[in-house]
């Protein structure tokens, strides 16, 4: 059976690292009759510095009996990345993202150290949405000189790259080149049961977000929207903070919310009661500036919840499969709202056939069979 060593910085039972860490967690279930899959993260949760409860530090850790987990202690103490691929003698090395030191580039230059002795080694590349236009704009300056020195190593040349679709397929082109060696796999989501949302009453409205609180995730143009909204309507929203002073900007303009519209704040949402989440909320609303695969959202289609999203998703004319709106991210200030009017004016019958329509448009763009085809290739030696 092959190997594969996986470097990130996060795995469970930390959460708050968001969709990576789900994407991660669904492809080694999937695949984990296939490959043997060894993990090196770090054993604490996302800006914290206590170690993760009921794990090992330091050590190998079973993950439900699919995966073994190296979760690192930060500092001096920290086990040496050259030392875990020795060790595990892996068929192939998998670099789940691009900037972070001691998860992306310390085990990139030691795989290809590795495979200068085992020249078999596979090592694969993950940019996981790094690469796209809304991503590469934040913090711009210091992304293009780590670009340039990657390019200048001749490192983009010595890897496999993962892209989950043809657009992160086109962005790896032209950032390195059409000679860059790509395969694409798409990401496993997790299916949720169908749920019974609330009765839907027409004019009202019961909205969902899951997600990292962010500039990226855009919910305070939500907040902008909601300023405008005829409805009555209640938005529960979930996720972490990872950008505090934009969450206290969205928690000014929460307070300038009209009396028709109310905001609940739940804080991060431990992945173990999510279907308990989705229960809650009729509509689900994420308008990313960029997303690469977005498993909140494909979530919420498998739970029968139509999305309103932006068209820089996966989720391209959801209007065409009548599962709710993708919206032009230049133009949110101008459709927004006529967005959640609408979800709003719906009645019980007709928002019954939009959940259907959402569950029908999850089967149609997830085949269980062609996404293990496509990791047989990605994770195929060269």
């Amino acid at each position: 059976m092959k190997s594969v060593l996986i470097f990130y910085d996060h795995f469970y039972p930390a959460y708050k690292a968001g969709g990576p860490i789900q994407s991660l967690a669904n492809m080694i279930r999937a695949l984990s009759g296939t490959y043997q899959f060894y993990i090196v993260c770090k054993s604490s949760e996302v800006g914290e510095k206590q170690s993760l409860p009921g794990i090992h530090v330091n050590a190998w850790n079973n993950w439900e009996d699919k995966a073994k987990v190296f979760y690192r202690s930060p500092g001096r103490k920290q086990i040496r990345t050259a030392r875990l691929i020795e060790e595990v003698k892996p068929s192939i090395v998998y670099i789940n993202g691009l900037y972070s030191l001691s998860y992306n580039i310390e085990p990139l230059k030691a795989a290809l150290q590795f495979k200068r002795v085992h020249k078999e080694l596979k090592i694969v590349v993950a940019p996981r949405g790094m690469l796209h236009a809304g991503a590469l704009s934040q913090k711009s300056f210091k992304k293009k000189a780590f670009f340039q020195l990657f390019k200048r190593l001749k490192w983009h040349q010595k890897v496999h790259w993962h892209a989950t679709d043809k657009e992160e397929q086109d962005f790896i082109i032209e950032k390195f080149g059409s000679q860059t060696a790509i395969t694409i796999a798409g990401n496993y989501p997790q299916k949720l049961n169908p749920s019974n949302a609330p009765l839907k009453c027409r004019g009202e409205l019961i909205l969902g977000t899951i997600a990292l609180i962010s500039p990226m995730k855009n919910h305070i143009a939500v907040i902008q929207a909601l300023m405008t909204c005829t409805s009555h309507v209640l938005w529960h929203v979930y996720g972490p903070v990872k950008d505090m002073d934009y969450w206290s900007k969205c928690e000014i303009e929460i307070g300038k919310l009209p009396h028709n519209v109310k905001v609940i704040y739940h804080g991060g949402l431990d992945p173990q009661h999510l279907q308990k989440a989705f229960d809650c909320f009729q509509v689900f609303i994420m308008p990313s500036k960029s997303e690469n695969f977005g498993h909140a959202l494909m979530e919420a289609l498998s739970a029968g919840k139509p999305v309103i999203t932006t068209d820089t998703t996966p989720l391209k004319n959801l209007q065409k499969y009548h599962a709710g709106f993708t919206l032009s991210e230049k133009k949110l200030s101008e459709t927004l709202t006529f967005a959640i009017d609408q979800m709003a004016d719906l009645d019980q019958e007709s928002f019954q056939r939009t959940s259907q329509a959402a569950i029908q448009l999850y089967d149609d763009l997830i085949s269980v069979k062609e996404l293990e085809d496509q990791y047989c290739r990605l994770f195929q030696l060269d």
